[in-house]
């Protein structure tokens, strides 16, 4: 049976994606560092050509370059148009992977960014090589995008990932697979705001009449934003950073306050973006005014019915293949949010199973490595079958 030799594919190559993992996690890659992570991505177009991807640079001046890579089949095919992201950039400082570097201690791995996210970029690449040694070849068009800023919100490559996913027929995320284990079918949209208040400045003891204070005004508005928190549909809105005045004797002319959103549905980043901008124009404190910056970055990620049938096919197959996987939402945003946004079916924590992301402690399940590789593997195949069995009844 084709599955079988799939699985027999990923494991005898366990060895060769547990070395390449570690070399690549003994590599840093700070987001901001483009020379030190476009050495990563080198290491990852080599592997990618190796595999006979063809290898697209997106180059890019503040970060490390994009790629796109794609492989499929020899002959035309109508088999869905498959995309895969991962991010090769980490939260961790130059000099951090010596300090850390990649280690084994019973059934875990440990180093910089080993599950948020290059476990997740090993899976990928040795799914489609144990799959292309099974079939001879990709036998599904693939494109693989390789990104540098996923940790700050994808500034410079969210313009490819979301070009490249309006022309896919379904997404699938890298990311740190769900505890359970589990995959991730929905996250939130984030949203950061800027909340500025301009008063007027007056001796506090000899003309407070003459000030207009700008923190009282901030503080109606303050509690004004937190009540925007709906816990029942998921919607947290966290006043996080507040400034304000100068000097204890000064009455303040400015306060700003800095807003963390977190939202379920397009519906509701639609009443905090209507509440955001009502709650700027209000006033409080009469002679105050009011300036509203930011807004989300990351839409919200709501699976659509094509992503669950997808998702229905998948834990289909994990369950035939021993892995039973369940399917849950996150809090926090992906690549994924931008993907879902074009209208792709996405499916969301494809990497290893672990926990501890941007700590010392960032570990992965060795044994979730090769468990996800198989069911990756195992998942494009079908999608390529399947596409076959429909053409023969032609």
């Amino acid at each position: 049976m084709r599955r079988d030799a799939i699985i027999a594919a990923v494991t005898a190559r366990e060895e060769a994606m547990q070395a390449f993992l570690r070399h690549i996690v003994d590599m840093d890659s700070p987001t901001e560092d483009k020379r030190l992570s476009d050495a990563v991505g080198a290491v990852l177009e080599a592997k990618a050509q190796s595999l006979g991807m063809h290898v697209t640079r997106d180059p890019q001046t503040r970060f490390a370059d994009n790629l796109v890579c794609r492989i499929g089949p020899k002959r035309e095919s109508n088999a869905p148009r498959v995309l895969l992201v991962g991010h090769f950039d980490t939260v961790y400082a130059a000099g951090t992977v010596a300090e850390r570097p990649y280690s084994v201690d019973d059934d875990r791995a440990y180093g910089c960014g080993i599950y948020d996210m290059k476990g997740g970029l090993t899976i990928g690449l040795f799914a489609l090589e144990a799959l292309a040694s099974v079939r001879g070849e990709v036998p599904l068009p693939v494109t693989f995008i390789f990104n540098s800023d996923e940790e700050i919100g994808s500034p410079d490559s969210r313009r490819v990932i979301m070009d490249e996913a309006a022309r896919h027929d379904l997404a699938l995320i890298l990311e740190p697979g769900r505890p359970g284990p589990a995959l991730t079918i929905a996250r939130k949209g984030v949203g950061i705001f800027r909340l500025t208040v301009d008063g007027r400045e007056a001796h506090a003891g000899a003309e407070p009449e003459k000030g207009i204070n700008a923190i009282v005004e901030m503080a109606h508005k303050t509690l004004a934003i937190q009540a925007l928190n709906a816990p029942d549909l998921g919607t947290t809105v966290t006043p996080g950073v507040v400034t304000g005045g100068t000097k204890p004797y000064v009455v303040p002319g400015q306060a700003s306050l800095e807003i963390d959103c977190r939202v379920p549905s397009e519906d509701e980043q639609n009443r905090i973006l209507r509440a955001m901008d009502a709650i700027s124009a209000s006033m409080s404190v009469p002679g105050t005014s009011s300036r509203l910056s930011g807004g989300f970055h990351r839409p919200p990620m709501e699976p659509s019915a094509g992503a669950l049938e997808y998702v229905r096919q998948l834990r289909a197959i994990a369950d035939a293949i021993g892995y039973p996987i369940g399917a849950e939402p996150a809090g926090g945003a992906s690549d994924g949010n931008l993907t879902s946004a074009i209208g792709t079916p996405t499916i969301d924590g494809l990497g290893p199973h672990g926990g501890r992301a941007h700590s010392p402690e960032e570990f992965i399940e060795l044994d979730s490595l090769p468990a996800k590789c198989r069911l990756l593997a195992c998942f494009l195949d079908e999608l390529a079958g399947r596409n076959e069995q429909d053409r023969s009844q032609v």
